[in-house]
């Protein structure tokens, strides 16, 4: 069975695991989520983030990262942008869990 993406049955290229690789790895440390869409023209690559406060203010929870003409241009190319927002998303989610972790404590507090 072949794939399309390379000469060999199921056989890809380093560099293109390399960069899938490298953009889901990333994105699991930043808790985002990565969706691949072929596009009949090539690839777009788009990020998903659940609770985040773009999804309440804006009503975004998903946006695009890249798009390209193969997938190892649009993976590599998302990258870049993923860790820039990747931050912000990584800021966002530890400061709500202090804030928990701060109203349990003070809970746990007013108990005793």
């Amino acid at each position: 069975m072949t794939d399309g993406l390379s000469p060999e049955p199921n056989t890809y290229p380093p560099e293109l695991l390399n960069a899938i690789g490298d953009l889901l790895a990333t994105a699991h440390r930043h808790q985002v989520g990565v969706a691949f869409e072929p596009d009949g023209e090539g690839w777009r690559v788009h990020y998903l983030v659940k609770d985040w406060p773009a999804v309440q203010e804006y009503q975004l929870s998903a946006g695009p990262l890249s798009n390209a003409y193969d997938l190892q241009t649009a993976a590599s190319a998302a990258l870049r942008p993923l860790v820039k927002m990747g931050q912000s998303v990584t800021a966002y989610f530890d400061e709500r869990q202090r804030v928990k972790d701060d109203h349990a404590k003070r809970s746990t507090q007013a108990e005793q």
